[in-house]
């Protein structure tokens, strides 16, 4: 299996939301090589507040990375910049994502074990914290 991470930037304007999205893997030269790159831009004034707010768009961007890669890479970590503004743009919680991939059938994407008959994501899920 090869590891990949997904990493998020925004972008928030008086208009438009901006979420961009790269998924890398680290080579074993130590390189990281770009895997998938994606971006949707939000118009503020016609997307549903809570799509943003919750963080859902996330969630389907990182969908749409599983599918669009082999099946021979797992996602292991995703990291999420500190939103502008949290008001308006919010991080998922790892519980809606894990609950997510079951729905979606998606847990072959990442490792799991299983703990009292559950299915756990082992994955991390990180938010990075903005100085100045």
């Amino acid at each position: 299996m090869e590891n990949y991470q997904i990493s998020f930037n925004n972008k928030i304007k008086p208009d438009t939301v901006t979420v961009a999205y790269t998924a890398t893997h680290k080579e074993l030269d130590g390189r990281q090589r770009v895997l998938y790159r994606g971006e949707a831009v939000f118009q503020r004034d016609v997307v549903p507040p809570l799509l943003l707010k919750t963080g859902e768009v996330a969630i389907h961007a990182i969908e749409q990375v599983m599918i669009g890669l082999k099946k021979n890479y797992q996602l292991v970590k995703v990291t999420f910049a500190q939103p502008q503004n949290s008001t308006l743009l919010g991080v998922p919680n790892f519980e809606t994502f894990s609950r997510y991939l079951v729905e979606r059938k998606l847990l072959h994407c990442v490792p799991t074990h299983t703990v009292s008959g559950e299915t756990v994501v082992d994955i991390k899920f990180e938010q990075e914290l903005r100085i100045g």
